[in-house]
């Protein structure tokens, strides 16, 4: 079996969250039928997207929109987490829109504002061309005409550094994404908060046992909920929210509108080394 949680394994986390699966092994253990075996250690390696649709998977996490594009399929959801965001109802977050140092942001056109005078096309950098909160995010909040172009840096973090290096001028950061770069990265101290993206549910907690999905899915909300409270405080976490698939399905063909918005007949886009 798989236990995967990839979405927040920070360097820096890496201990807290091999922490926090233990105690969530142990209550699973408790919980499940003896014949479904409970990983030990979380797999932190290999092909995530074959993962997410492995039967194998007992407990993962993907991101909203690769769910809503099809995933939902394929797996069973169990639920979607809740941080500790501000600005967000439980079980919700958002992108943080954050801007380069030398970037005017009030020159910055987001969807529904009214700028006289806007900046040059920006220079996006985005984590992955299939994240809500690093690319459909950016796409649907910024205004038609405002993106000049878009370079894929790999992760959140990456795209924190790109737009302090100077090499980018805006992205999208996933708002407990965020909360990790002010804590830990340095390069986020330079940049400008320019505003938010609207809050959507939270990246869905996924399993490949849809025979015990449910029991799954009871389990990690007991677990989470008796978890330390300084690994919730470190890990922004409070608990697991029960949620329906139709709860995503939206994600989907708003990312084609917004990318209509844009003039983007395609996701396809060039990779930054």
């Amino acid at each position: 079996m798989i236990a995967r949680l990839p979405m927040y394994d920070w360097p820096e986390l890496k201990e807290q969250h091999a922490a926090m699966w233990q105690h969530l092994a142990a209550v699973l253990r408790e919980d499940l039928p003896a014949d479904i075996t409970v990983p030990e250690l979380l797999t932190e390696d290999g092909d995530i997207v074959q993962q997410w649709c492995s039967s194998s998977l007992l407990v993962g996490q993907t991101c909203g929109l690769p769910f809503a594009q099809g995933l939902h399929k394929h797996t069973s959801l169990l639920g979607s987490p809740a941080y500790r965001l501000a600005g967000c109802n439980v079980g919700e977050y958002n992108s943080v829109i954050v801007a380069a140092p030398g970037v005017k942001a009030d020159a910055v056109c987001l969807s529904g504002s009214a700028v006289t005078e806007p900046s040059l096309p920006l220079r996006a950098a985005v984590n992955a061309t299939d994240s809500q909160s690093g690319f459909s995010a950016l796409l649907y909040s910024l205004g038609a005409g405002s993106l000049g172009s878009i370079s894929v840096s790999g992760s959140h973090r990456r795209s924190v550094q790109m737009l302090a290096e100077g090499v980018a001028d805006i992205a999208t950061i996933d708002a407990v994404s965020w909360v990790l770069a002010q804590r830990y990265e340095p390069a986020a101290e330079t940049l400008q908060v320019i505003g938010f993206s609207e809050p959507t549910p939270c990246l869905p907690m996924i399993s490949g046992v849809s025979r015990y999905a449910g029991q799954i899915s009871q389990s990690l909300m007991r677990g989470l909920a008796t978890l330390d409270e300084s690994l919730k405080a470190d890990l922004l976490l409070e608990g697991l929210v029960e949620r329906n698939v139709s709860d995503y399905l939206f994600l989907s063909p708003r990312l084609t509108g917004a990318m209509q918005k844009h003039a983007l007949t395609e996701v396809s886009v060039p990779a930054t080394v």
